[in-house]
């Protein structure tokens, strides 16, 4: 009698009787604070959670299966990155709720500061002329802004437009804050009356006995300079362009003086080789000759969001060697090889001369397709010398732009490595311009540098004006020129729509040119170098960069 007198208390502890029906208490009822149950923060902050329950008499946090707390609050602690899963546990008589939980731990993204700098780790600016600092800010997105010199707060927007009247040196600093952290960077102007001129022309220059060789610098901080060419001490001409014929075989000093208008004077010497005659060095197809390329000789790419990608066979390419080994893999492949934004280049040669015959000579197989073309300039070399080197006179080859105002020659712009992963690549030109190829969401792998090259480096040529559009869509269409280059959807062009895979555009000889315009008139080459033509990033599409499948002879 006393143990049925227990049970039924028991009972009556756990269920009511309404209208004779026995019903059991209610499980307990979490509501959390977050509906999906996600949660993310930062590393090194902390979450406190605190579920709405009813009907509970015990909690349990549980994570690994490991109980961690019995309150109805918890506070997280995230010390490391990941991703961490909870589970909240609420019990009475009647039995238990769960309900699991996702912390996302996040890295930590203070400011990061990147200004692109010059070989002595300086800036050098000219006394007098406005200026518009902006350099790459990662994280920036949010975060305060402090520009100083000598303490004195001068600007507190990411980028400062400035002027300095004295001569002098500067310390300037930078200071970026947002709610992960803050950067600092301190950077040296250098202010000067003037800035040093800069002429780039290759100082050792071979051209076959009977040819003209036509000089001309690549220049940059001149004005109007005056120019002055010497042969061996002796003065030959006044001209931007030198002609210079060579009587007979040997080594020739040039030596080219540049006098800009306020007097700053720059000379450099040119060592001119004068080798046997055109078609000396000759090497006729054989019936072991192949149409096809059989050597990559150099691959001197500009930074892009192919460069360095797992996708597009980079694995472990952090030497020049490897990057060299690389192109030629790939393209032996049948892969396509990028040559990233402007000036980005790949030289090829043959097993044999190409004759300079009627209609096309060679073709350049690239990835052009209806509103996708990426025009690359292309040049040709012969082996003046006979030493099997590309390392003699390049001759760029006529196309459908040349001598308007969407080609240019005597280009230049130097890119600078990105000081932290995930920043887009500054770049200066010598127009006095400047930009960035921009990262973007599709190829998001850390540098778009390419990671063989050193701080800083410059590339020069030709150049093409962007031809991209967007239509009423909002949709980026990269338009084709009309002939003349490479991945250039041409009237040249085989007939490539869609896919993305190897198309030929077809290049006659004849169309090589002097420097000056002239036809060259080139019996045969030996090498073929492709270069990217166009200075522009569309958009989401990216930067315009010339992608190359290959090179063949098509006379044979």
């Amino acid at each position: 009698m006393k143990r049925i007198l227990i049970f039924a208390l028991l009972a009556l502890c756990v269920a009511c009787n309404k209208d004779e029906v026995i019903t059991a208490d209610p499980l307990p009822v979490i509501t959390l604070d977050d509906e999906d149950g996600v949660y993310a923060l930062k590393q090194g902050k902390s979450l406190t959670i605190t579920p709405s329950v009813t009907d509970a008499e015990s909690y349990a946090w549980l994570m690994d299966g490991e109980v961690v707390a019995t309150t109805l609050s918890y506070t997280f602690a995230a010390t490391e990155v990941g991703t961490f899963y909870l589970t909240f546990r609420a019990e009475n008589s009647t039995g238990k709720s769960e309900e699991q939980m996702r912390i996302e731990v996040l890295a930590l993204q203070p400011p990061i500061i990147g200004f692109a700098l010059d070989e002595q780790g300086v800036m050098t600016l000219a006394a007098g002329r406005e200026y518009t600092l902006a350099p790459e800010i990662l994280h920036a997105e949010g975060a305060s802004f402090d520009w100083q010199i000598d303490g004195k707060s001068l600007c507190t927007e990411a980028a400062y437009t400035c002027s300095f009247s004295a001569v002098g040196e500067y310390e300037m600093t930078l200071t970026a804050t947002n709610d992960d952290g803050t950067d600092s960077e301190k950077i040296t102007l250098q202010v000067v009356d003037r800035i040093a001129g800069q002429a780039y022309i290759p100082t050792e220059r071979n051209v076959p006995l009977g040819r003209t060789l036509y000089l001309t610098p690549t220049l940059h901080h001149f004005v109007e300079p005056a120019y002055s060419w010497s042969v061996d001490g002796v003065a030959q001409s006044t001209d931007k362009i030198f002609a210079f014929t060579p009587s007979a075989e040997g080594d020739y000093r040039v030596t080219l003086t540049l006098t800009d208008a306020d007097g700053y004077t720059l000379s450099t010497d040119i060592t001119v080789t004068c080798c046997a005659a055109e078609g000396t060095h000759k090497r006729a197809a054989t019936a072991e000759s192949k149409p096809t390329w059989s050597k990559i000789y150099d691959y001197m790419p500009a930074p892009g969001q192919f460069i360095n990608e797992d996708k597009s066979g980079f694995d472990g390419v952090t030497t020049a060697a490897a990057a060299l080994a690389y192109a030629e893999k790939r393209l032996a492949e049948g892969k396509y090889l990028s040559l990233g934004g402007w000036g980005g280049y790949v030289v090829a040669g043959f097993d044999h001369s190409v004759e300079n015959g009627d209609g096309y000579d060679f073709s350049v197989a690239g990835n052009m397709f209806t509103d996708s073309s990426e025009a690359g300039i292309v040049w040709v070399m012969q082996d003046t010398n006979g030493n099997a080197e590309p390392d003699d006179e390049w001759y760029e080859l006529r196309g459908s732009e040349w001598g308007s105002d969407n080609h240019s020659q005597h280009y230049a712009v130097t890119y600078y490595r990105p000081v932290a992963g995930g920043m887009s690549v500054q770049w200066r030109d010598n127009c006095h311009a400047e930009g960035r190829i921009t990262r973007n969401t599709t190829h998001t792998h850390d540098y778009y540098y390419p990671a063989w090259f050193e701080a800083r480096y410059t590339l020069y040529g030709s150049r093409l004006a962007h031809n991209t559009t967007i239509d009423s869509s909002g949709k980026y269409e990269n338009n084709a020129y009309a002939w003349g280059y490479a991945d250039n959807r041409g009237e040249d062009a085989d007939n490539a729509d869609g896919d993305g895979g190897a198309a030929k555009c077809y290049f006659d000889i004849s169309n090589a040119v002097n420097v000056d315009g002239t036809q060259a008139k080139l019996q045969y080459i030996d090498f073929v170098k492709v270069q990217s033509a166009i200075n522009h990033v569309a958009g989401p599409l990216g930067e315009l960069s010339t992608e190359v499948f290959g090179f063949e002879d098509e006379t044979m």
